[in-house]
């Protein structure tokens, strides 16, 4: 085995100097990356897989099978998140779209399956749900799938969590591999967004560490020219475990790379009833602290937090998602429509927090805390635009209790001495997430919306647009026809944020591609799972044109095929081909084509470019010889 080995090693070195005596050109050698083959624990053993909280029992048994005859049986959890996990990091190459599969049974009852990756150790570590399904027994083995495209890092894992933290379930058939295919280059060569709409508004994204290297920085830049951090700068990844604990070295880095970059920041988000770090609102049993105890932690908060970053970011969600998810009739106070204090999913600590110890008869209310954090920001960075942020504001209850509460503070702040800018309001931006979907949208809503909040006086951002296939967390597949429907729908929006441009300071979308999206079953942004332009991304470029019915006329200007809508999956998106300026002709290469061959040997990978047909051919002769006599 030694020997064979060393003497694949010396066949490797002998090959790159023949390539270098005979052509003269670049010799590139790429240690290749190793495939994992499907884990099924057949040979006994966990296979590497470890428990992700480190207090898990992992058993191989044969009392259950997907396939062949055993399984990981997992137990003694205690956390939803606890569950079994695999070190991928030796498989995982950067900017390269990983599909992760993994089959998955409840030993009893049903509950939701949570397949995710984790990149990074520590405080700096990212998490991300790739898929998420509700299985019960009687479903039987159930498939989780999801994708992602992975950064240069030098941890990453992927875990099986499940929703009820003492859940005990099985695990069979996990795998990890690259599909072929890529389309990011020439989503890199297409026309910039940012530059089509520079006398409208700013072309925003969502950005995790992925995004900020190689070939995604480089469609990152090309499109987009206003970046928000995914879950970087939310509460409880800058709040730290504990008082005082502030995390800030994530998103500090990841704000220098954009400055280099010319790209500005719009920092998400500050007060939130979600991912907020429990000291600020909570005492250790999950009371919520006393109104002057949690209102003394809020201003200590955003004068470290938003202090930090005074003049790093250009904008603020200070609040965000302060009213309850569906708001049906115009409520007579902007106040009852706020989420309370409690533990449903519908509650806010922050409320709770304010309502315990608040003087309701000289006015005091658990809503209070939202006029305190926009001071408090005013007061921490004095330069940056303030904004409140929410979803379904599509609705006519809900966009009008946005409009009522952002008029109510304005008015408020007029008469408080601290201000000192009269002519200023407190509350200058509304963000519309957009969390949209296919078969429950009416344009028209949207455009009612902005209307009224136009009479605010607030500026308007699109904050978090995306258009999954589908309708309230029912995904569909994005065939051709849902794909139509979808490129019609940001046509129809982006043709409305135009008319009102006047009033609309940015428009970000949330996230760079369908793999790394948060809703990424309904396939629901602008480029597909190769990093391709989707049909939604021409109808973005050139909205009337597509409404029109000229999308073809709009990808042939880019270069892009001119085969009406696209195939069906895989091939979710048209992948416009090179113009004629991206490759070289003979005669601008000095007269000859460049030819090229790969080899492997022993896992490494040989990448010859050479300058002649002729040459190449001796090269490939040579090896051949060479291969002979190895054996």
């Amino acid at each position: 085995m030694a020997r064979s080995a060393r003497a694949r090693r010396r066949l490797s070195f002998i090959l790159a100097i023949l390539v270098v005596l005979l052509s003269a050109q670049p010799v590139f050698i790429v240690e290749a990356a190793p495939e994992m083959r499907v884990i099924d624990f057949e040979n006994g053993t966990r296979q590497g897989f470890e428990g992700h909280g480190g207090v898990e029992t992992l058993t191989v048994t044969s009392d259950e099978a997907y396939s062949g005859t055993r399984s990981l049986f997992v137990t003694d959890r205690s956390q939803s998140w606890h569950g079994p996990s695999l070190n991928v990091t030796f498989y995982a190459e950067p900017d390269v779209l990983y599909t992760v599969t993994a089959w998955v049974l409840p030993l009893s009852g049903s509950s939701d399956f949570r397949l995710s990756t984790q990149i990074g150790e520590g405080d700096g570590a990212e998490y991300y749900n790739l898929d998420v399904k509700t299985v019960s027994t009687s479903d039987g083995w159930t498939e989780l799938q999801g994708r992602f495209i992975y950064p240069n890092a030098e941890y990453i894992t992927i875990y099986i969590e499940n929703d009820t933290p003492d859940a005990e379930f099985y695990i069979d058939d996990i795998s990890f591999f690259a599909p072929s295919g890529g389309g990011m280059l020439a989503s890199i060569q297409l026309p910039s967004l940012h530059e089509i709409y520079k006398d409208h508004f700013l072309i925003g994204s969502a950005f995790s560490r992925q995004d900020l290297t190689g070939q995604r920085f480089e469609l990152v830049q090309r499109h987009f020219n206003a970046m928000t951090a995914g879950n970087a700068m939310k509460p409880d990844a800058l709040g730290g475990k504990s008082k005082g604990d502030y995390q800030f070295s994530s998103a500090d880095s990841f704000i220098e790379t954009l400055a280099g970059a010319g790209i500005p920041v719009h920092g998400h988000t500050l007060v939130w009833h979600a991912q907020s770090a429990p000291w600020l609102n909570k005492n250790p049993d999950g009371t919520v602290l006393t109104r002057d105890e949690a209102r003394a932690n809020l201003e200590e908060f955003i004068n470290t937090v938003a202090g930090h970053y005074a003049g790093r970011v250009i904008s603020w969600d200070v609040v965000n998602e302060a009213f309850t998810a569906s708001t049906g009739s115009v409520p007579s106070d902007w106040r009852d429509a706020l989420r309370k204090g409690g533990s449903s999913a519908e509650s806010a600590a922050w409320y709770g927090a304010y309502a315990n110890g608040a003087d309701m008869a000289a006015g005091e209310s658990g809503a209070d805390y939202i006029y305190d954090a926009f001071v408090f920001t005013r007061l921490a960075d004095p330069n940056a635009i303030l904004y409140f942020n929410d979803y379904n504001e599509e609705y006519m209850g809900k966009r009008e209790a946005i409009a009522l509460m952002a008029e109510d503070l304005n008015e408020k702040w007029k008469a408080d001495p601290r201000n000192t800018e009269p002519d200023r309001l407190l509350v200058e931006g509304l963000g519309m997430q957009a969390h949209y979907w296919t078969d429950a949208l009416n344009p028209q809503d949207v455009e009612d919306t902005i209307r009224r909040w136009i009479r605010t006086g607030a500026e308007i951002s699109v904050s978090e647009l995306d258009i999954p296939a589908g309708s309230w967390s029912r995904y569909k597949e994005l065939d051709e026809a849902e794909e139509m429907k979808q490129a019609t729908l940001y046509a129809q929006l982006f043709k409305i944020y135009k008319d009102y441009s006047d009033h609309i300071a940015r428009v970000s979308i949330w996230g760079i591609d369908d793999p790394t999206s948060w809703r990424s079953a309904g396939s629901p942004l602008l480029f597909n799972e190769t990093g391709g332009p989707k049909l939604a991304f021409y109808a973005v470029m050139d909205p009337e044109g597509f409404l029109a019915g000229d999308y073809n006329d709009i990808k042939n200007q880019t270069g892009g095929e001119s085969t009406g809508v696209p195939a069906s999956p895989p091939d979710k998106g048209v992948e416009p081909s090179p113009s004629s300026e991206a490759t070289p002709s003979p005669s601008q290469n000095g007269g000859e084509e460049e030819s090229g061959a790969i080899f492997a040997v022993d896992g490494v990978l040989i990448l010859i470019i050479v300058g002649s047909v002729a040459v190449l051919a001796a090269i490939v002769a040579l090896v051949i010889v060479l291969m002979k006599r190895k054996r």
